[in-house]
């Protein structure tokens, strides 16, 4: 309780017999070391809350989406709750269009919702993606523009569906905007704007991809042709060769030979920004970082244009709304329920307020990619006095994640590196204490890959480093692609020469990744399938060919425009090159 929780006001809380405030709630979170979606993940009022409600709905048959339809009409009847009546009209708009039946009315219902809303939230972005295929182009463009502004407020978190989300709506919107000279020279420019500003993890490969396209397409633009055409004919032929013809997670994108046959059949001249272009600069966006929470509530009320009724219904008391909204009283944990409901926010809304929030102790991290090293190497030693001195285990992981960040940039052949070694023994070290898996192991135990020897701890290591994908919608951390898209274990093996095990653990996650989409989308999983048969060939044939992946490497810099995806394999070619003859 060394954090300023009385030990009876937390027995109360985890008792069930009291509530905490918001400032409380933060701090159990941090000393955790877990977000509030795992707090609840398994939780009665994780059931009662509108929780990544659409993340699963291209996997249900037509009864499982009538059947939802029902489930929320039938508490929306019961409550009046708008959350529910918007839930159930987008199961209705699935069934039907499911069924091959006219669901203009369900069309135009939702984008009356999303319309008159002036920020999107998680469910808001959620209910988009699936309406968008629906809307024509004005229709699309009206709700585009919010749904950029929103973004930003997520750029910093973003969760592998989120990107998903992002990739596709970008992806449709380009397509929207070379569909005809006049709504090129009304839409264009802004939508390349749009992605040119998006932050994300570099290592997403359809993010990066994407972001590499529209910079060809900015060329093009410009009225610089020719060397756009030189660009265009580079990246393509890359694309070609990586079988990636497309953005594959957006069905919606032309593929990019026909959209850039589309585009240059309109002169640039006549792509230029023009008087009527959308200007996103008009409409307010939320800062969690600033905001307490009554006032961000307050601030997405307003944008939301959600009536104080709403509230009421959910269970807030009206002095209360006012109280909270003026920062005359504090939220407490029924109340963030009550407000969640009638706000219709995710749980990773309220993370994102509570990582982004001044008082947060892990705020840094979600800057980290922003650090330069010394500030990397400077917060190392804070962080490790800060834990020194508090024993907060949050500090120790923050300390151990940069310490990893440091190595792999400083550290020459850093695979094989004792530094490494001391890193994962310190992991290992850190991670014994806990008795079950939870978001520290998530985020650290894969260090631990990089000097595991036995077959047992593989094993173990294994399940913890699989099982993130049970839990795919708390996922947030912006991880190195060195430890997902590249097994260590299976690195292991080959590095020691060990074809049988190099095969059995690849024949393991070839089947694994192939039976779930959503690990195909977030792994990289064709670069990672075919990254990996080349490194197979090493221990098969007992040689490498440099070229051979080096090849690869080249054609994923030149697709994604990104050098720094490459860095960590050209580091594993580096490290087999030390075991292996290269002819």
């Amino acid at each position: 309780m060394r954090n300023g929780i009385s030990k009876n006001k937390y027995y109360r809380f985890v008792s069930g017999e009291g509530s905490v405030s918001i400032g409380d709630l933060q701090k159990i979170i941090e000393i955790l070391t877990v977000s509030l979606s795992e707090l609840v993940a398994e939780s009665d009022e994780r059931d009662s809350l509108i929780f990544n409600e659409f993340g699963d709905y291209w996997q249900l048959s037509l009864p499982e989406l009538r059947e939802r339809a029902s489930v929320f009409a039938h508490r929306y009847m019961q409550t009046q709750m708008k959350a529910h009546y918007i839930a159930s009209t987008v199961y209705e708009l699935l069934a039907g269009r499911k069924a091959g039946e006219d669901i203009s009315d369900y069309v135009d219902e939702l984008y009356k919702e999303l319309k008159r809303q002036r920020f999107f939230t998680i469910f808001d972005l959620q209910v988009f993606r699936i309406l968008m295929p629906q809307l024509n182009v004005a229709r699309f463009f009206k709700l585009y523009e919010v749904f950029a502004v929103s973004l930003r407020t997520y750029e910093n978190y973003n969760p592998a569906d989120g990107i998903e989300l992002m990739v596709k709506v970008h992806a449709t919107a380009l397509s929207y905007a070379i569909s005809s000279t006049a709504r090129a020279q009304k839409y264009l420019s802004f939508v390349i704007e749009q992605i040119e500003a998006l932050q994300g993890r570099p290592f997403t490969s359809e993010f990066s991809i994407m972001k590499r396209f529209v910079s060809i397409v900015r060329l093009y633009q410009s009225g610089n042709v020719d060397a756009a055409k030189r660009a265009f004919d580079s990246f393509n032929g890359a694309a070609k060769r990586l079988d990636v013809q497309r953005l594959w997670v957006s069905p919606n994108l032309l593929d990019f030979e026909t959209f850039w046959k589309r585009l240059i059949s309109i002169d640039p001249s006549k792509l230029q920004e023009s008087d009527t272009a959308l200007k996103s600069a008009e409409i307010e966006t939320v800062d969690f970082g600033v905001f307490g929470m009554g006032e961000a509530f307050a601030f997405i009320m307003k944008l939301k244009k959600l009536s104080v009724h709403e509230f009421e219904l959910a269970g807030m008391s009206h002095s209360k709304i006012y109280r909270v909204r003026k920062n005359l009283a504090e939220f407490d944990v029924e109340d963030l329920f009550a407000g969640m409901l009638a706000a219709r926010l995710d749980v990773r809304d309220i993370d994102v307020y509570l990582t982004a929030s001044s008082a947060a102790m892990g705020r840094p991290r979600f800057g980290m990619r922003h650090l330069s090293l010394t500030e990397l190497q400077e917060a190392i030693t804070k962080y490790e006095a800060l834990a020194e001195e508090t024993g907060l285990d949050l500090y120790t992981e923050m300390s151990l994640e940069f310490r990893g960040v440091v190595i792999k940039n400083t550290v020459k052949n850093w695979l094989t590196s004792p530094e490494l070694q001391q890193l994962s023994d310190d992991v290992k070290t850190h991670l014994e204490h806990f008795d079950e898996w939870h978001e520290s192991q998530h985020r650290l135990a894969s260090w631990a890959f990089l000097d595991e020897t036995t077959d047992v701890g593989v094993g173990q290591r294994m399940e913890i480093l699989l099982s993130f994908t049970r839990n795919a919608q708390v996922f947030k951390y912006p991880y190195d692609p060195i430890l997902i898209n590249f097994d260590p274990v299976l690195m292991q093996a080959i590095l020691r020469q060990d074809v049988a095990k190099a095969q059995e653990v690849y024949q393991r996650l070839f089947a694994e990744y192939q039976a779930r989409p959503d690990l195909q989308i977030y792994f990289n999983y064709r670069w990672h399938k075919l990254l990996n048969e080349q490194l197979l060939k090493v221990v098969q044939d007992g040689f490498v060919v440099p070229m051979t992946i080096e090849g690869v490497l080249r054609d994923v810099e030149t697709v994604t425009g990104e050098r720094r995806f490459i860095v960590p394999y050209l580091a594993i070619l580096d490290a087999i090159r030390e075991v292996y003859p290269a002819y």
